[in-house]
């Protein structure tokens, strides 16, 4: 019987492997600590980026609205989740659905909640280490004629 070079004739509780067999092992060589830590910074940064508006909104655009009253923000985040249990659970569900469907599209909304937790904490992490443009600084206002 022909075998691969790389392969070894073993017993089975004595299997290995010849050489490594994972995608990190080709990777680790070109990439190393400080690319993966980039990497990781980078991703944060993007996933924070879609998020930074609607947590603004759901915050300082709250407070600062002119019409604020406590529990505003959490009425934005509470509708947030809402939303997402009803996109889901609550519209995918019939009288119909099984126990096993209801069972995931119910994990469904838990997951998704959780990773819109995770944008969130992304937005705050943008906000902490970037730096917001002050629009003062392009020196271009809009005055009415007469001022």
């Amino acid at each position: 019987m022909m075998m691969p070079a790389n392969f070894s004739a073993v017993s089975e509780n004595e299997m290995t492997y010849v050489m490594g067999g994972s995608v990190a092992d080709y990777l680790a060589p070109a990439m190393g600590a400080a690319q993966w830590q980039n990497f990781h910074k980078n991703l944060i940064t993007i996933v924070g980026n879609k998020y930074v508006q609607g947590f603004l909104d759901n915050t300082v655009g709250a407070v600062f609205s002119g019409t604020w009253t406590p529990g505003d923000g959490l009425t934005g985040f509470g509708g947030q989740f809402s939303n997402i249990w009803k996109k889901n659970y609550t519209d995918n569900v019939t009288g119909e659905s099984t126990g096993a469907q209801k069972f995931g599209y119910g994990a469904l909304g838990v997951v998704n909640s959780i990773l819109n937790v995770a944008g969130n904490l992304a937005a705050i992490y943008n906000l902490g280490f970037g730096t917001a443009k002050n629009i003062v600084n392009e020196g271009k206002f809009n005055f009415p004629a007469g001022v």
